[in-house]
């Protein structure tokens, strides 16, 4: 009898050392949709009214997963794909670095576009091998926003100057320091394969108390060996219930790679935490290009963000833009909302957009 409770429980401590050495992949998504009203499209001078998607966060649908391999070291993965919510489909392209559909590339709509990638994670930081956001823009996108998701404000205004090409890059290897102190820092380098542009960048973050402050570059190489650079900075200061945050970049196009605008940027925004559900946030930016007349167009956006729960929340989102020649920014982020009939980008004209919608995570 003695030996046989042994065994069993020998057995149970086997399965119990055993399921903590298993994988453990988690199933999520997020799904981001709001009735719109824009005070005109690019085809016509008309009021246009539109179910959009993603005006404040990109909708998504991943697995992610991590695996303990024992001495500290764990294996990690994630697959995530795009969701347009209005039809179910696989929305967006697969631009990366200085490859995008305006220099003739190969941008084939890939299914797991947003992320691709395995690595390995331990106390040295993070290895990630494959497609991934870029270390130099992911640090960024953290400290600048609208309550309700980065995308009307952050990605409109990248969009115009081309580095929405730089969100993601295939081929990537990516490496994530451990926080050093009030220090941390990423790097990464992406190969030119598969007739895809090159790219090498980084970033370096000082976090202290209520201060952040964000560096980063890059620099890409399309195919025919041009160059672009980009340099961003900003910062934010957290009061509590009240948030600054302001932020600058450069973009140095002096090649002339197709898909990118060289520029500047500079953005300054106020966030207040009015009720542990209502947040309300103003934000500014300004872009400058720096070819033709050098004109500067502008873009105001207001949030009002309200959390219904830990996973679901009410949004407000009103957008305001002043193009002028070149750039062209959308009032709103949104799918189907850069071309076509639907486009939203208006040069050399105001446009104004306004969504109210729902924002759920699982």
């Amino acid at each position: 009898m003695n030996f046989r409770n042994l065994l069993v429980g020998a057995l149970c401590a086997a399965a119990v050392v055993a399921a903590h050495a298993q994988s453990s992949v988690t199933l999520y998504g997020l799904l981001d949709i709001a009735p719109a009203v824009f005070s005109r499209s690019a085809a016509a001078d008309e009021r246009m009214v539109k179910l959009n998607s993603d005006a404040g966060s990109s909708s998504r649908f991943g697995m992610r997963g991590t695996e303990d391999i024992g001495g500290g070291l764990s294996v990690v993965f994630n697959l995530e794909a795009p969701i347009d919510p209005k039809n179910g489909a696989v929305s967006g392209g697969a631009s990366s670095g200085s490859c995008n559909a305006a220099a003739g590339c190969a941008t084939e709509t890939a299914f797991w576009r947003r992320n691709a990638f395995v690595g390995l994670k331990g106390s040295f930081g993070e290895v990630t091998l494959g497609r991934n956001y870029t270390a130099a823009i992911i640090k960024q996108a953290d400290i600048l926003g609208t309550p309700s998701g980065i995308n009307t404000g952050f990605a409109t205004t990248m969009l115009s100057q081309g580095l929405s090409n730089d969100f993601w890059n295939s081929n990537q290897v990516r490496y994530d320091s451990p926080r050093l102190g009030p220090i941390d820092f990423s790097v990464h380098t992406a190969a030119g394969e598969g007739g895809l542009g090159e790219s090498v960048g980084g970033n370096v973050r000082f976090l202290q108390g209520p201060v952040v402050v964000s560096l980063s570059v890059q620099k890409n190489k399309d195919l025919a060996d041009r160059n672009v650079t980009w340099t961003m900075l900003s910062g934010s200061y957290d009061f509590g219930k009240f948030k600054l945050h302001a932020g600058a970049d450069k973009v140095d196009n002096s090649d002339g790679v197709l898909g990118f605008v060289d520029s500047t940027l500079w953005t300054v925004g106020a966030r207040f935490k009015a009720t542990n559900a209502l947040t309300l946030e103003a934000q500014y930016w300004s872009v400058k290009e720096k070819v033709g007349a050098s004109t500067t167009s502008k873009q105001l956006v207001l949030n009002a963000d309200y959390q219904l729960s830990k996973r679901s929340a009410l949004y407000v989102m009103f957008g305001s833009v002043d193009n002028k020649e070149i750039l062209a920014i959308a009032p709103l982020w949104g799918n189907q909302n850069f071309s076509g009939a639907g486009n939203v980008r208006v040069a050399n004209d105001k446009n104004n957009g306004l969504a109210m919608g729902i924002r759920h995570s699982f």
